[in-house]
């Protein structure tokens, strides 16, 4: 499920609250390929694509890293051990072993950070990713404007993929129709049989 293409391009970049121009220029593919696992027959993208994107925003976004260094970190995992998306596999966290230390060394050395707080801040988001087997997301648990909660879930198996509050299959578009449609949080809520907090955490991430 992971690998079936459930998402357009406009799909990803709204997911991940980010410019739907960004996100093609990093699928453009030059000289040396996407930065993004693609290839240049994939007419939708697969969660595992998303989890990509995912993770490049927060480098670019919170580390401040170049595309040209996530690639260079990105391809010199995947020429060498094998893996097909290396920035979504937890050992570009915690692996010890001689290439994810230098993949990880490419990536902290172009950070705008210290190597202390790089390290933290790239932790952060493998924090929100669930994995399965073979290290493969599971989960992404995207950021809500505010706060540091895993409200907000985007699984391949719930709801198609699209975002949802999380353990509840209750899609953020859903809340958010309703909200628009003039109900109040307190009654979506109640008839959700869910927390106000959760209704108020899927219309922040909705807006942002």
């Amino acid at each position: 499920m992971q690998e079936y293409p459930l998402y357009s391009r406009r799909d990803v970049s709204e997911a991940l609250r980010m410019s739907h121009s960004t996100l093609y220029w990093w699928l453009r593919s030059n000289h040396r390929g996407s930065v993004i696992s693609v290839s240049r027959h994939d007419r939708a993208l697969n969660f595992l694509q998303l989890s990509e994107a995912f993770a490049i925003a927060h480098m670019r976004k919170t580390l401040g890293i170049s595309l040209s260094k996530i690639r260079q970190a990105s391809e010199y995992l995947r020429n060498n051990l094998g893996i097909r998306y290396p920035l979504i596999n937890p050992g570009i966290r915690v692996g010890t072993d001689v290439y994810f230390r230098h993949a990880r060394d490419i990536l902290l050395n172009a950070s705008r950070h210290g190597q202390v707080e790089s390290e933290e801040l790239i932790g952060e988001y493998i924090s929100r990713i669930a994995f399965g087997e073979e290290d493969l997301p599971d989960a992404v648990y995207p950021w809500i404007p505010g706060n540091e909660r895993r409200s907000i879930q985007i699984n391949p198996r719930i709801r198609f993929g699209q975002p949802t509050i999380a353990g509840t299959g209750i899609s953020v578009a859903a809340v958010r129709g309703r909200f628009e449609a003039d109900e109040s949080p307190e009654d979506i809520a109640e008839s959700y049989e869910i927390s106000h907090a959760r209704v108020e955490d899927a219309l922040a991430y909705a807006a942002c």
